[in-house]
């Protein structure tokens, strides 16, 4: 009977240690350089945008995570994204709150992410820095959670809204669900800039070129706290 009561207390712990790592994924996000095109005050409507995509199949792009010029500024703004391809693990989503240089580097940024095996991140970076807005991990540690919130999969629609609700505070959203409210940690940017940001993975993570990684995405709502525009051409 002893030895009946032992076994039982044992595959119920065993069955709670499998439930809590299966609500977590031990992998760390990845930081790397930025690569970023030069930063450009556009006003983004509050109508649709065309879907954009964006491909990457090149040796010198493993394990970097790329930037579009940015967006607007804005107090909200939400975007679909989509991803053919890859390595299933690599983020994409929204930089914003940031601080970027006359070249459009950034010095320090929020970054919210999801990715196609339905897990998200929400963490801020300086440098080599970063701190995970979710959980506090100790710094530079930042974790991949799992959300229902995400259609995951390849090809798989998936909304991402960022609100901002004060000074230093954001609400952030998965296809309507809110999965966070977040505060700017103390010397860190806090621009209403926003960029879309794609990332790919480390050259044993990807099969370049044969299966490049392809990340669509649109605009499909947004309030702009823009007051001109120096690139009117890419006015939408």
């Amino acid at each position: 009977m002893k030895n009946i009561v032992k076994l039982f207390t044992f595959i119920m712990l065993t069955f709670i240690v499998v439930l809590f790592f299966a609500c977590k994924s031990t992998e760390k996000v990845e930081e790397v350089t930025p690569a970023t095109e030069n930063v450009e005050n556009v006003i983004v409507s509050t109508t649709a945008t065309d879907w954009d995509e964006n491909i990457f199949a090149g040796n010198d792009q493993h394990g970097y995570f790329f930037t579009t010029p940015e967006l607007g500024q804005f107090t909200m703004i939400e975007g679909e994204f989509k991803k053919s391809g890859g390595y299933e693990k690599s983020g994409y989503g929204f930089v914003f709150g940031y601080t970027a240089d006359d070249n459009g580097w950034l010095s320090d940024y929020l970054r919210f992410e999801i990715n196609t095996s339905g897990e998200y991140a929400v963490f801020a970076c300086k440098g080599s820095t970063y701190i995970d807005l979710i959980e506090n991990h100790g710094e530079n540690t930042a974790y991949m959670n799992v959300s229902s919130a995400i259609n995951s999969g390849y090809d798989s629609v998936n909304k991402l809204k960022i609100q901002k609700v004060s000074e230093k505070g954001y609400d952030l959203f998965i296809n309507n669900t809110k999965i966070a409210s977040i505060t700017v940690p103390a010397g860190y940017g806090n621009s209403d800039g926003v960029m879309a940001f794609f990332s790919v993975g480390k050259e044993n993570q990807e099969d370049f070129p044969n299966q490049p990684v392809r990340v669509t995405y649109r605009i499909i709502n947004s309030d702009s706290t823009a007051v001109s525009s120096s690139n009117p051409q890419i006015e939408k």
